[in-house]
């Protein structure tokens, strides 16, 4: 069973639908059969809170991820019996998605997958280096 809890602010017009599927499609790919993620799809401001206070990087990113756990450690907090595992957070810019689309030429829900698959991608323990 894959969980995804998806939060959006109410001025976000996005495809709640399509981001549920990409979540279950890239966890799928990557033989993830027992997951929960949580996605939220945030302004500037916030992203900017969040790359500052916790990643200790300045200004405005696109995406981010906070892994619940290290890939190599297991997961050993306690849930019920009949919870999946959480993998962690994806946090995306919808400010950040609408200006990188129009750059691309893209539609904003496009780039907002692509966002999403990078997060999840880092929450799967793979990273840029």
């Amino acid at each position: 069973m894959i969980i995804i809890n998806l939060f959006v602010g109410s001025r976000y017009p996005i495809d709640r639908k399509k981001i549920r599927n990409r979540v279950k499609d890239v966890l799928q790919k990557n033989k993830i059969e027992e997951a929960q993620v949580d996605v939220s799809v945030v302004g500037q401001r916030k992203i900017k809170e969040l790359n500052e206070k916790k990643l200790h990087h300045q200004g405005v990113t696109d995406v981010l991820s906070f892994p619940q756990c290290d890939k190599d450690q297991p997961n050993d907090f306690p849930l019920p019996t009949n919870m999946p595992p959480h993998l962690g957070d994806v946090v995306i810019c919808f400010p950040e998605a609408v200006r990188t689309a129009k750059r691309y030429g893209k539609m904003v829900d496009e780039q907002i997958c692509l966002y999403l698959e990078h997060g999840l991608m880092h929450l799967l323990g793979y990273h840029h280096e």
